[in-house]
Parts: C-alpha cells; sequence; structure tokens
C-alpha cells in the first residue's frame, strides 16, 4: 500500500528546483505522531472520527516526476480502512461504518495525483477521493514545516457526504440528522530515507 498524503507531502521539500523526464522512486517513513480526523455535525452537536495512523504502512516506496513547481505521481494511493477510525463510542461507530457502508467497501482510498507548490511552506495537491464506491477529484492545500531529515504536513478538506452517493443517517425517528459536510483534517510527520 502506498501513501498518498505520504507522497503528497514527501516531495514538497526539495525537489523544486529541478525537473525529471522520467519516473522517481524515494523511500519515506511515517512517524507516530502523525494523526488524521473526520469531524462533523449533527443538528444538536459536533462528532469527531480519529484514525488510528498505527494502521497505515510505516515504510513506502513511492514515485514522482517533477517539473519545475509541478510533482505529478504514479499510483500514489493511501488506503485507509474504515475499521481503523474510532468514533468515541460504539453507537457513533456504528453509525459512520452503516454510512461509508463499511460492510461492502470496507476503505476509503486517496490517490494523490499532483502536487503545485506556491512557496516553500505551501502548496496544493491533487487527490482522488474513492468513498463506498464513488471517486471524486479535489484540490487540498498543503501547510509544510521542516526540520532536519523530517517534516510535517498539515491540511484540512471539506467535502459533501452526498457527493459520494451517501445517505447521513437519522436518529431517534429524525430529530437527530448529520449534516452533509465533513471535514478530513490531517497533519502526518515524515521522515526521509
Amino acid at each position: 500500500m502506498k501513501n498518498l498524503l505520504l507522497c503528497l507531502l514527501v516531495f514538497c521539500l526539495g525537489f523544486t528546483g529541478f525537473s525529471q523526464n522520467s519516473y522517481e522512486k524515494k523511500t519515506v517513513r511515517i512517524l507516530p505522531d502523525s494523526h488524521l480526523k473526520i469531524t462533523g455535525d449533527t443538528n444538536i452537536s459536533k462528532f469527531k472520527c480519529d484514525f488510528n495512523t498505527a494502521r497505515l504502512e510505516r515504510t513506502s516506496s513511492v514515485e514522482y516526476k517533477v517539473h519545475e513547481n509541478h510533482i505529478k505521481f504514479s499510483n500514489a494511493t493511501l488506503k485507509l480502512e474504515n475499521e481503523g477510525f474510532d468514533c468515541g463510542n460504539k453507537a457513533i461507530n456504528k453509525d459512520f461504518h452503516s454510512l461509508l457502508k463499511t460492510d461492502k467497501y470496507p476503505q476509503i482510498s486517496l490517490e494523490l495525483t499532483e502536487i503545485h507548490l506556491y512557496k516553500e511552506k505551501s502548496g496544493k495537491a491533487y487527490v482522488t477521493i474513492t468513498i463506498a464506491g464513488n471517486k471524486k477529484d479535489y484540490t487540498l492545500p498543503v501547510e509544510i514545516s521542516k526540520k532536519a531529515s523530517a517534516a510535517n504536513y498539515a491540511g484540512t478538506l471539506k467535502l459533501d457526504i452526498r457527493d459520494f452517493d451517501l445517505e447521513p443517517p437519522k436518529k431517534m425517528f429524525g430529530l437527530i440528522v448529520i449534516k452533509d459536510e465533513i471535514e478530513i483534517d490531517f497533519n502526518l510527520a515524515v521522515k526521509f530515507l
């Protein structure tokens, strides 16, 4: 399994000054202090589902091609097991897995296709997200902080669950309803090997 967000973030650091005609490979490691969460609202309260990043493959090889401030990726996909999300209690976890149709589609897939770097500490990533068998393309801003051979990459993506043909669950005879927009927040710490 290739780590999409890793790919996104790794090559923002230091590959912006040259160009390549063929795809290159680089090995990176996701550090334990990384985190990823999904947040949303109901008509009465907020909810948060944290992803257990220990379930991610720690070391990955990624393929990329650089041209000026653009980085293109080939087969850079991060697969998140739906069961890796914890929303705080069994009832919310059950609703979350029902919403994502986990029994039929056990993973969320994020494919990184390209990054445009704007400044030393920021860029824009282009990703294709697949949830419950439905794909949608997004543009995602990324903030970068570097130190030695490691870096942190952070960002937030807002998306509408109805774009993936998902029906928000209703509780208590429709009195509690999940709102359509959710946020995916990530902060990945990576090391370059």
